[in-house]
């Protein structure tokens, strides 16, 4: 009886090595799906920093982030300069003998003051102009990629690369001067659908 069951159990896997081994014949006979490159790659390079000194969208948003700086920069000057207007009174040693105790201490205080709004004003002023620095990289970043792949499309390119990402790129692939002929389209057209002078920082979440 025992001899019997190990019989079958022999032949159930014996039978089931044939269907596998079926299985792989028919596999190896049936038509390769791996991917065959049947022409040559036409490749080209994009100058990101050039695209974004050059073209109207980055001429734009360049002016914009430099306002931006500017006005956060007059802030802090003012703030600077009043602190710089106190600090200077401690070093007058007849001004401090002529103060009343509560006054130098008002003098001390204010100081203090000062010094914690102009450092607190002074981060957020850096943290904002960092966070609006990637803001608009992002943004040109997608305009740049959107503007790439139409010229892409419209010269038949398989690949086009930001010269940042290679070691040495030939001259004649650049196609950077296409780019920003077609960011400039776009902005125009969006200029005409938009408030004037527009920039991506008045639309940033």
């Amino acid at each position: 009886m025992k001899m019997k069951k190990m019989r079958l159990f022999v032949l159930s896997i014996s039978s089931a090595a044939a269907i596998l081994c079926s299985a792989c014949i028919h596999a190896a006979d049936a038509p390769a799906a791996a991917f065959e490159q049947t022409k040559p790659l036409r490749i080209a390079q994009v100058n990101f920093k050039t695209v974004v000194e050059k073209s109207k969208l980055g001429q734009r948003e360049q002016s914009a982030f430099d306002a931006m700086k500017k006005q956060m920069e007059t802030i802090l000057e003012e703030k600077e300069k009043s602190l710089t207007d106190v600090a200077s009174r401690f070093n007058d040693i007849d001004y401090l003998d002529s103060l009343s105790p509560d006054a130098e201490a008002e003098l001390k205080r204010q100081f203090r003051t000062l010094n914690q709004e102009f450092t607190q004003q002074q981060n957020q002023f850096y943290q904002t102009l960092s966070q609006t620095n990637m803001l608009v990289i992002q943004k040109l970043t997608e305009a740049v990629t959107k503007a790439s792949e139409e010229v892409a499309k419209a010269n038949k390119i398989d690949i086009v690369l930001n010269d940042e990402s290679a070691f040495y790129i030939v001259p004649a692939i650049d196609i950077s001067q296409l780019v920003i002929v077609s960011l400039d389209i776009a902005f125009e057209k969006e200029s005409k659908e938009t408030k004037p002078g527009a920039s991506l920082l008045d639309t940033k979440k």
